[in-house]
């Protein structure tokens, strides 16, 4: 009865706490980019404000709430476990780091000076005058700066896209003629669209990964259990770091699948396909092709393999459209509302012309 109890609890704050808050930051941030100024000679590039506040009050409550257990615990039981107050001071430092690492990032322009803050406090500064290009990662969610000067090319800054005014940053650039390229060059395939699509997430439980095996370090540092708490180090890295992106594939791979039963009704070989079209990076459209990643998923079509689409709906597991192909067989794309949109406007009207800013713009548009 304990468990089942447990269990319920669990679902609960996933439902009532942990998902609308998620979605309450996500609308947020969205909010405080979109009143953001529209000017491109005084703007500031940094992470909303909604998400820093969240993660500092997250580390300062997860601080009084060991505190409070510790004391109720010892006057009312009368068993001080120091333990306690150690967890909440390892999972509080966590959290402050975090934070640390997302808040003081920052990118300031001032007319042509750009004034610029990296996530370990080291400032720069330079001049538009100066950078010599750009790249965009729609699926990192980052724009590199490049600057140039006698001594070679060099890495100015990574701006993040969900910042404030980050779309400023891309028509600054524009208006300044620097060209921003998209950073992934590589000639595209099914498996380099899969690995773009979970790279992400990757990234981010192996991230968690760190942050818990710092956490038991500083337990095992500082508590009765000792060395003991190390053993369990590995195991979270194959967990949370190997085993959860391996799971997480199976988004990406689905795409894949759908682009192999294309391949096979067709008669033709996807990677040899792209190479005559000169598609690379994660992104293409032209006459025959549409192919994008979205929320982990690869959405990739060939024109003349679709028969009809369907309007885009919303369901429990997300947005979705069904292609009908010509042989009838129905495939269920899930995806953002706003790519699939794309995939309908591409089959009616033809391919667009779209910049980098409006590739900035589609994958912010995906967050919401």
């Amino acid at each position: 009865m304990g468990d089942l109890f447990e269990s319920f609890l669990r679902v609960a704050m996933l439902v009532l706490i942990v998902g609308p808050l998620t979605a309450w930051i996500a609308r947020r941030a969205a909010r405080e980019r979109k009143e953001a100024t529209d000017s491109l000679e005084h703007f500031t590039v940094r992470m909303p404000a909604a998400p820093r506040v969240i993660l500092a009050a997250c580390a300062v409550l997860f601080e009084l709430i060991m505190l409070a257990v510790y004391v109720w615990q010892g006057l009312s039981l009368g068993i001080w476990d120091h333990a306690l107050v150690w967890f909440g001071h390892a999972m509080a430092l966590a959290g402050m780091g975090i934070w640390a690492l997302v808040s003081l990032p920052r990118l300031d322009v001032d007319g042509e000076h750009i004034a610029i803050r990296t996530a370990l406090g080291r400032r720069k500064r330079a001049t538009f005058s100066q950078i010599t290009r750009a790249t965009l990662h729609t699926q990192m969610m980052s724009v590199v700066l490049y600057a140039g000067d006698c001594g070679g090319e060099r890495k100015l800054a990574t701006v993040n896209l969900e910042g404030t005014c980050a779309t400023n940053l891309l028509a600054r650039l524009a208006q300044e003629g620097i060209e921003v390229a998209d950073a992934v060059q590589a000639p595209m395939t099914k498996a380099r669209l899969c690995w773009a699509a979970i790279k992400p997430l990757t990234l981010v439980f192996v991230g968690m990964a760190v942050v818990f095996s710092l956490v038991i370090a500083f337990m095992a540092l500082f508590t009765d259990e000792g060395a003991g708490l190390l053993v369990i180090i590995p195991f979270l890295f194959i967990l949370i770091g190997g085993l959860l992106p391996l799971i997480m594939l199976s988004m990406p791979i689905r795409g894949a699948y759908e682009i192999t039963l294309q391949e096979r009704e067709l008669g033709f070989s996807f990677a040899q396909e792209m190479a005559e079209h000169g598609a690379t990076g994660t992104e293409f459209e032209d006459d025959d092709w549409f192919v994008s990643i979205s929320n982990a998923r690869i959405v990739a079509f060939r024109r003349d393999y679709i028969k009809r689409l369907s309007a885009v709906e919303g369901t429990e597991s997300g947005d979705r459209c069904v292609v009908t192909a010509k042989n009838g067989k129905r495939h269920k794309v899930y995806a953002a509302g706003s790519t699939l949109e794309d995939l309908r406007t591409w089959y009616r009207r033809g391919p667009r012309q779209r910049s980098m800013a409006d590739r900035a713009v589609d994958a912010l548009e995906t967050l919401v």
